[in-house]
């Protein structure tokens, strides 16, 4: 009830003329107000672009921890197997996100692996014996069990959008630590910054490509957005 993610059909279902993009995936995520998406990663290659509201998004390697601050417009690009949380921070605005993916073991077919979960989502460290993750994790039981089971009498709360506290919202987005201004230029940008296209009184037109954008050049996809008044069409 925090919020849905929805993936549409493949392309090729629709139409034998989409099928050299049948490897992409797209689907579209809503996060209600004070909203937290749980940690996860993917076995695909993504593309996210902001459509509404605002939030902080963070993205963890091997090698550091990185987080942006995201509104309308705003495109960013992660790799296959880099853990990422996302905070809806407003109290009032949704956040809206359109994900173009591109799976890298199984064409057209991604998956999302989730560290925690209380089984709704399921963790995969769950397929692993006590014994393996007391060894792992220099954990006791006691504490493994803490980490997969709610406390006794605690609510519990399902799927993998979660309601935050205020002050959970504050500790994670004053926790997390911002990138330079010039590494964070090369992994987002906000395409509604760019010059448009197109534009005149009817409306405008954006749109970023490999060429320009260093994020889209790898998967080799453009990004755009059509801002369109009332009663004005767009041109074919």
């Amino acid at each position: 009830e925090q919020g849905n993610a929805r993936i549409l059909q493949r392309f090729v279902e629709k139409s034998h003329l989409l099928q050299n993009i049948n490897n992409f995936r797209f689907g579209v995520i809503e996060a209600n107000p004070n909203t937290v998406i749980l940690p996860h990663h993917t076995d695909a290659e993504k593309i996210l672009f902001v459509t509404n509201g605002r939030g902080k998004f963070t993205i963890v390697t091997h090698e550091n921890k990185e987080s942006f601050n995201v509104q309308r417009g705003t495109v960013l690009r992660f790799s296959a197997g880099s853990t990422v949380y996302l905070v809806n921070q407003d109290n009032r605005e949704k956040l809206t996100i359109a994900v173009l993916a591109q799976p890298i073991n199984q064409p057209d077919k991604y998956e999302d692996f989730f560290p925690v979960g209380n089984n709704s989502p399921k963790s995969y460290l769950q397929t692993f014996s006590n014994e393996v993750l007391e060894t792992v994790l220099n954990s006791s039981r006691e504490e493994l069990q803490r980490m997969f089971q709610p406390k006794s009498g605690q609510q519990r709360q399902q799927g993998i959008f979660r309601k935050a506290r205020p002050e959970q919202i504050r500790a994670m987005t004053q926790e997390a630590t911002s990138s330079p201004k010039r590494r964070e230029e090369r992994l987002v940008f906000n395409l509604l910054n760019q010059s448009p296209v197109y534009a005149n009184q009817n409306g405008r037109f954006f749109e970023a490509s490999p060429n320009e954008f260093s994020q889209l050049r790898d998967i080799n996809v453009a990004v755009s957005s059509l801002r369109l008044n009332q009663g004005s069409i767009y041109v074919p």
